[in-house]
């Protein structure tokens, strides 16, 4: 009896964590945002795919093309994925290498492949040491591996310090299309907010 209720208590929490891992992430963003009073907010559904597929990063690039924080990567990628797919992010991981990132790096910007449903990424200003960013233009990228080497980028651009933006224009590139998957990210919008 005593087993049967411990395993029904790891099963429920473990499908909590699953459940609550983009909540928490938004949550502690939104934490960070009110203070700092500015914020981008990339939000999109997501819909989780088969083997080989369902693998996504995002970060924010300067001027320059020089990356300054990665929002999120999935772990199976950012944890040594990239090293026998080579299909599985390679932008992302030319840009953030991250097999020069210590763990404790790679545990900032990483999670398990979420669940299908919305999901919403925030931006406070900050680089990957947490240091305020420049006023400026930026841009931020999505990369996702749909299946293979069927990928696809979207990219936005925003002047950090500038005028509020409720809607940025989102421009999108593909490699390799497939039919499989292809509707991995849907529903994207990015705002730039100031509070």
């Amino acid at each position: 009896m005593k087993t049967r209720l411990f395993y029904a208590i790891l099963v429920a929490a473990g499908i909590c964590l699953q459940g609550c891992t983009n909540s928490y992430a938004k949550d502690r963003g939104e934490a960070k945002e009110n203070s700092a009073g500015e914020r981008l907010e990339i939000s999109f559904r997501f819909q989780r795919g088969g083997i080989a597929s369902s693998q996504y990063a995002i970060w924010i690039e300067d001027e320059t093309g020089r990356l300054v924080r990665t929002l999120y990567a999935t772990s199976f990628t950012a944890e040594g994925g990239y090293e026998y797919r080579k299909d599985a992010l390679p932008v992302w991981v030319s840009k953030a290498k991250p097999q020069a990132l210590s763990s404790a790096q790679i545990d900032a910007i990483t999670g398990a492949t979420p669940r299908s449903g919305m999901a919403t990424y925030q931006w406070d200003g900050t680089d990957d040491k947490g240091n305020r960013v420049p006023t400026g233009t930026y841009t931020f990228f999505i990369e996702g591996t749909l299946y293979w080497k069927s990928r696809v980028i979207y990219s936005g651009i925003l002047d950090w310090g500038g005028k509020e933006q409720d809607s940025i224009s989102i421009k999108v590139q593909r490699f390799h299309p497939s039919q499989t998957n292809e509707h991995m990210i849907t529903e994207l919008k990015a705002r730039y907010i100031k509070n």
